[in-house]
């Protein structure tokens, strides 16, 4: 088969090769230069933060063993880091990506609430618009008994501001797995709604890669800017609304105001997707650029850098903790040795 495989495309590589030049040549793109505006940022210093996670995990047949963490490390006048971590099965044994995810991200936020008081700018890794909108409508099929039974929990979630995860201590009380999902998911909203609440004027979006392709059908924006520019700048802004709806805080996410924009910080390196929780004018996008430029290196900025470096979960660190607990694999079924 993988000799098929590579005749295949010996047969097609012309064809690709004209359809790639075609989209990172075409006439069309050229017209999206005038959204570009050419900035050289001067460094600007500024108390920063960055966070980042991770997680991983080893899954059994009747079990599944989860490792997340995030780092937070700052600079003002000296770098500073600190850092959280959980290890343990995911119980009960149902939807368990989707709960691991919401695990990551619910620690990630937690710790940039713990530093979003002491910093001017709080660079995260991605798009809170992204996380926000991401499909979880699943609770809206729920019965009803079942949200009101998880909701009179919110209180316990929302009074902590511990990094870690509180609604494991509840998930004993619940029913089944449906309710403790429910009660995760609103553990996220809440540590999402307290961060953009405390920090709207700090939280800074990062990344390197984006789908969005508002601009143009054909590639992702990210990609239209990084082929027809090659100098400092970034791009006129574009609003995002949410237009989901939510078990908790519905009024409050749907009438937020997300800007977007990309931006390059030093010449010749890579295009960056920039967004805010908030609306904010060119004068703004000119300041946060100047100094996103004191932290950056090779046009990325240093502090997302050095935490992404910190928080990888290796399969070798979960087979290590999965050996110390005494978990071995024979013949494809799973033993515990104690």
């Amino acid at each position: 088969m993988l000799e098929l495989t590579y005749e295949t495309f010996a047969r097609k590589r012309a064809k690709l090769r004209e359809k790639m030049i075609k989209l990172l040549h075409s006439e069309e793109l050229s017209r999206y230069r005038e959204l570009w505006h050419s900035f050289e940022p001067e460094a600007r210093q500024s108390v920063i933060a960055a966070v980042d996670g991770s997680s991983n995990y080893k899954r059994y047949k009747s079990l599944l063993l989860y490792a997340i963490n995030a780092a937070v490390v700052s600079y003002d006048s000296s770098l500073k880091e600190r850092g959280y971590a959980d290890v343990d099965f995911l119980t009960p044994y149902k939807y368990l990506t989707e709960r691991l995810d919401l695990y990551r991200a619910t620690l990630e936020l937690k710790a940039a609430l713990a530093v979003v008081e002491e910093v001017e700018l709080l660079l995260l890794d991605g798009s809170l618009h992204s996380s926000l909108t991401a499909p979880k409508q699943w609770w809206r099929f729920m019965e009803r008994e079942k949200v009101e039974g998880v909701l009179k929990y919110l209180p316990l979630l929302e009074e902590s501001d511990e990094v870690r995860l509180i609604s494991k201590d509840i998930a004993d009380k619940l029913g089944d797995a449906e309710e403790i999902m429910l009660l995760e998911y609103l553990e996220y909203l809440v540590a999402i709604q307290k961060l953009i609440e405390r920090g709207v004027e700090k939280v800074v979006g990062v990344a390197k890669t984006s789908t969005d392709t508002s601009f143009n059908k054909g590639i992702p924006d990210i990609a239209v800017f990084e082929e027809i520019t090659s100098g400092e700048g970034y791009t006129t802004p574009r609003d995002k609304i949410i237009n989901m709806r939510y078990p908790i805080y519905d009024h409050f996410f749907r009438s937020l105001v997300f800007t977007t924009f990309y931006a390059r910080l030093e010449r010749g390196k890579g295009m960056l997707m920039i967004e805010l929780p908030r609306e904010v004018g060119e004068e703004e996008i000119r300041e946060l650029l100047s100094k996103l430029a004191s932290i950056s290196v090779d046009g990325y900025p240093y502090l997302l850098r050095k935490a992404h470096k910190r928080v990888v979960i290796s399969a070798k660190d979960m087979e290590r903790f999965a050996i110390s607990l005494g978990i071995s694999e024979k013949t494809g079924r799973e033993v515990l040795a104690w």
